[in-house]
């Protein structure tokens, strides 16, 4: 069948895996992170037509990968930075594949249809790791929740 990009709103049931995906993954971080036991977190991501809305990376019936195009992700250090590409995230059988990239980059091109100008995102990896290489700019390295990140931009 191949990969395709299909918005969580079409594939619901993929809600209980992208939830416990990312619990496993950011769940020991505070609380504004989906947790294992409230998949309904991510009821708020069921959108075509507006921000936030999460794309599910898919071949035929299994679930391979998310990320979210969503408002406002450290809204206490940055609150001038609207909008956010988070989530990111590929089963541990699918990575190495370049299935994130080109996930990042389906939602870098969908974005400025929604009105994005910049986009913003955190990663942990202090060089910006996948980020950098798809050509996202470094804007300042903080400690957000305890942990040090790197928030990157993106202008369109």
């Amino acid at each position: 069948m191949g990969l395709k990009f299909e918005y969580l709103a079409d594939r619901v049931e993929a809600i209980p895996i992208i939830s416990k995906w990312y619990y496993d993954e950011w769940g020991h971080l505070p609380p504004e992170n989906a947790s294992d036991g409230e998949p309904e977190r991510l009821e708020d991501y069921l959108n075509h037509d507006v921000i936030p809305f999460i794309l599910v990376a898919t071949n035929g019936d299994e679930i391979m990968g998310a990320a979210a195009l969503k408002f406002h992700e450290m809204a206490e250090m940055f609150p001038e930075k609207e909008h956010w590409l988070g989530g990111v995230y590929i089963a541990a059988n699918q990575r190495g594949r370049g299935y994130a990239s080109l996930l990042v980059e389906t939602i870098a091109n969908l974005a400025p249809t929604y009105g994005v100008r910049t986009l913003h995102l955190q990663t942990q990896s202090l060089d910006g790791g996948l980020y950098a290489r798809l050509g996202w700019k470094p804007y300042a390295q903080v400690i957000s929740r305890g942990v040090n990140v790197l928030v990157m931009e993106r202008r369109f």
